[in-house]
């Protein structure tokens, strides 16, 4: 008779003879617990199984040749499954060979397989097991780390790393500990910002957004605008300066508090009375859950413009954004503006704005492509009713990122404004049909640095040929960001 080797008592007597060591196969296939155990292959990291295995071998000796000719089948099944990667149907097995007999290997590949199949717990339960019977298992302590870190537990992961590191680990483990270390210290911090800053040259062909220099009909008689109103090209230095600070409050990413701050300056080369300046404040909270954010900021806007102060105007924009699964989203804002003017002369300007808006957006390609749509309406309420107006209008946009980070943006918005009462000079009501593009393409360099080219383009087509224009911009900037 052919003499026959058993798979399972040979893996049970190498175990005990050699002092297995965990497969670094197994390790590989884990993104931070990977890379850490395949570092530890060095003298003085093996494992040592004596004792949990002895209790293993006790059970075989008391087993006869047919059971443990069935639990070879098994566990040669279980191995072929776990090291194709088809852990969902290796687990059940490796549990049901666990039931009759458990060596230190089993339980190690049991926890390995349940935390690829997303059973966290089962994958803990096996690994704290194994450290209760060997606690100097530094494998498996990186293991529950990984574990714990993949279930958001970031202390118990901090702490089980830092059991590890006590142990003056070989020089690629410490390093790798060091990177987990790193990824916890990001998901556990409370404090986030950034800041940007821009300096760019703008050419603009229509600095006052006026018409062609000429004469019109109006209610009147003729009328013809004096130089400075209308259509003036001239060139400015622009900057841009935005900074954001989040600070993240009690439960993680659940309630966040959200403030920013933005300076924009505009100065013009020829037309320095054309020159503008604005400062916005917004602060308020966030609340975040597991697909919908809710915001709820408000702030202080302050303008100039012609070296004088123009006016101020407190905000509020609350808006609500659904995930609908990782591609799509659905944000519905609100926003109010009570705005008013320093000059008297201006007084009939002061304002009140109330804003509505709905954009889905779609995500693609892990978020390297974003087409968004809008659909909004706003009504303007001026104190002189020739200066209100309702406002729908509609827009779609586009970002996409190419792989050397280079980004390009394209936006086109159509508007109807109808206004409440007839203008100066005319017995009509004005109606404005506008039509805007803009495009942004971008491109970062050393790590903090970007350049930018924008161009953007306005038609206003109104019943009333005076509030007609047309104007094209080209902006040059370059900046940092961090």
């Amino acid at each position: 008779m052919p003499f026959k080797i058993s798979y399972f008592k040979v893996f049970v007597l190498i175990t005990l003879i050699f002092l297995a060591f965990i497969p670094n196969a197994v390790a590989q296939s884990f993104s931070f617990a990977g890379s850490l155990m395949i570092a530890q292959n060095q003298p003085g990291w093996e494992v040592y199984f004596k004792v949990a295995d002895q209790e293993a071998l006790n059970k075989l000796r008391q087993m006869t040749a047919a059971e443990i000719e069935a639990l070879d089948t098994k566990l040669a099944e279980a191995l072929i499954l776990y090291y194709d990667r088809k852990f969902a149907r290796a687990l059940p097995i490796f549990r049901e060979i666990a039931g009759q007999v458990e060596t230190m290997d089993v339980m190690f590949w049991i926890g390995t397989s349940a935390m690829q199949v997303g059973e966290a717990r089962l994958a803990i339960e096996k690994f704290k097991r194994m450290l209760e019977i060997d606690a100097l298992l530094h494998r498996v302590r990186l293991e529950l780390a990984t574990t714990y870190f993949g279930m958001g537990r970031y202390e118990e992961a901090r702490r089980e790393l830092e059991t590890v590191q006590a142990a003056s680990p070989p020089p690629g483990v410490q390093q790798n500990i060091e990177k987990l270390m790193e990824a916890i210290e990001e998901r556990t911090k409370k404090l986030f910002y950034n800041l940007r800053f821009s300096l760019g040259y703008l050419w603009d062909d229509n600095i006052s957004s006026g018409p062609e220099q000429k004469s019109y009909n109006v209610a009147s008689g003729m009328f013809t605008p004096s130089p400075t109103t209308a259509k003036l090209r001239d060139e400015a230095l622009v900057t841009n300066l935005a900074g954001n600070v989040l600070y993240d409050i009690g439960v993680r990413k659940r309630m966040m508090w959200n403030t920013t701050a933005s300076f924009y300056s505009k100065a013009y080369s020829d037309y320095s009375q054309f020159n503008y300046t604005a400062l916005d404040f917004t602060t308020g909270p966030w609340l975040v859950y597991t697909r919908d954010i809710i915001k709820i900021p408000f702030g202080y806007f302050e303008s100039e413009y012609e070296s004088d102060r123009l006016s101020q105007a407190f905000h509020v924009d609350p808006n609500y954004e659904h995930h609908f699964n990782p591609n799509f989203s659905l944000k519905g804002l609100y926003s109010f503006t009570n705005e008013n003017y320093y000059a008297d002369n201006r007084g009939d300007l002061d304002n009140k704005n109330h804003l509505f808006e709905l954009i889905p957006t779609v995500y693609l390609y892990n978020r390297s492509h974003i087409i968004s749509a809008t659909v909004a309406y706003e009504n303007h309420n001026a104190e002189s009713a020739s200066y209100s107006y309702a406002d729908p209008y509609f827009a779609g946009s586009y970002l996409v990122t190419f792989p050397n980070g280079t980004e390009l943006f394209l936006r086109y918005q159509y508007a109807r404004r109808e206004y409440d009462d007839k203008p100066l000079l005319y017995n009509q009501f004005r109606t404005d049909k506008r039509n805007s593009i803009t495009a942004v393409v971008s491109q970062g360099f050393l790590k903090y640095f970007f350049a930018s080219f924008a161009f953007g383009y306005t038609d206003n087509d109104s019943n009333l040929e005076l509030y007609d224009y047309d104007k094209t911009t080209y902006t040059i900037s370059m900046g940092c960001r961090f």
